[in-house]
């Protein structure tokens, strides 16, 4: 028997065995509770699509999925910690624009390569990002609030410095030759709080923080940044309505991404487990309630997604020129 037949058969055992430790791990995973990441307060969008999810998930694989929100640095607090976390499928990301497809053009400096240290599972929804306000703020249309934002500083909140709602104002900036002034929170529940108590009574936000207060009156829409009108909220114009703004299409999306090198059994298991879970009328109906659109793809799909949302965000930070220290 030659010396390189041996080799081979031994790497053909070695690969039987890895395989067959791998189907191990799909069958038994997972044997203890799962952590899926929120890299924002509680109470924002990807909160509420989290705690959405991991309950069904949990139903479906029959253990507990426990969501922890870790807000800090535009989300990359959360993402690191995936990103840097051991590769067993225990620990999973619930991610937004900003820690994915935006940050890397933003920041000097991150701690983590978005398109490379996370696999792409899902999109698991999408919303508008909406310009909303406290009732007695002046302006109620997209023409006055411009208007008004061309003759002084208008401040306004939003989730974080570098955020994905951060940006699309500083985009309008440069559109429009307005001058927006940010304020910064750790997440989207505060601004929209502080919001509705006036403290800083301009935000934007996606849709599902805002929608309570919407439906009760404490806030006012002025705008959606997406190309269409929200379904659930059809009075609420776009800005691609006015001019100039034609080709505005500004959403915040939520998806599941693990550490790359997490066991592909694993990764398998939770896309079908979050697919089918985003097919149940009663978890569509619950984030439709939100304003939000459910998605549910494959990792391929998503993962080219996220290519295009990076090559979008990377010309509008050249445009704009906004950086991050």
């Amino acid at each position: 028997m030659s010396r390189t037949f041996v080799i081979a058969f031994c790497l053909a055992l070695l690969g039987l065995a890895a395989e067959s430790k791998q189907d191990a791990l799909a069958q038994n995973w997972p044997q203890r509770p799962v952590r899926l990441i929120v890299p924002y307060a509680a109470g924002g969008g990807t909160d509420i699509v989290a705690r959405v999810l991991a309950q069904k998930l949990g139903e479906t694989l029959g253990q507990s999925f426990v969501v922890e929100n870790k807000p800090g640095a535009s989300g990359m607090l959360g993402a690191e910690l995936v990103a840097k976390g051991d590769a067993d499928g225990y620990t999973f990301l619930v991610a937004s624009p900003a820690e994915i497809a935006l940050n890397q053009y933003l920041f000097p400096r991150i701690a983590y390569n978005p398109l490379h240290d996370f696999a792409p599972i899902t999109l698991l929804a999408w919303t508008p990002m909406a310009f909303v306000a406290h009732p007695s703020f002046p302006a109620s249309t997209v023409s006055q609030l411009l208007d008004m934002a061309r003759t002084h500083s208008v401040p306004f909140s939003s989730p974080g410095i570098g955020s994905a709602h951060h940006l699309v104002v500083a985009y309008i900036n440069t559109l429009a030759g307005t001058h927006f002034e940010h304020i910064p929170y750790r997440g989207a529940a505060p601004a929209v709080q502080d919001a509705v108590a006036g403290q800083v009574k301009l935000t934007i936000s996606g849709m599902p923080p805002v929608v309570p207060f919407l439906q009760a009156g404490s806030l006012k829409a002025i705008a959606v940044t997406s190309a269409e009108r929200s379904s659930i909220f059809p009075t609420i114009p776009a800005m691609a309505e006015n001019a100039g703004f034609e080709d505005f299409d500004f959403t915040n999306w939520f998806g599941l991404l693990a550490r790359s090198g997490t066991p592909q059994p694993v990764l398998d298991a939770i896309s079908k487990a979050a697919v089918a879970a985003l097919q149940l009328a009663t978890v569509r109906d619950t984030i439709k309630a939100q304003a939000a659109q459910p998605v549910g793809n494959g990792p391929t799909e998503f993962g080219l997604f996220i290519q295009h949302e990076s090559a979008k965000y990377r010309k509008i930070v050249e445009v704009t020129g906004v950086k991050v220290k």
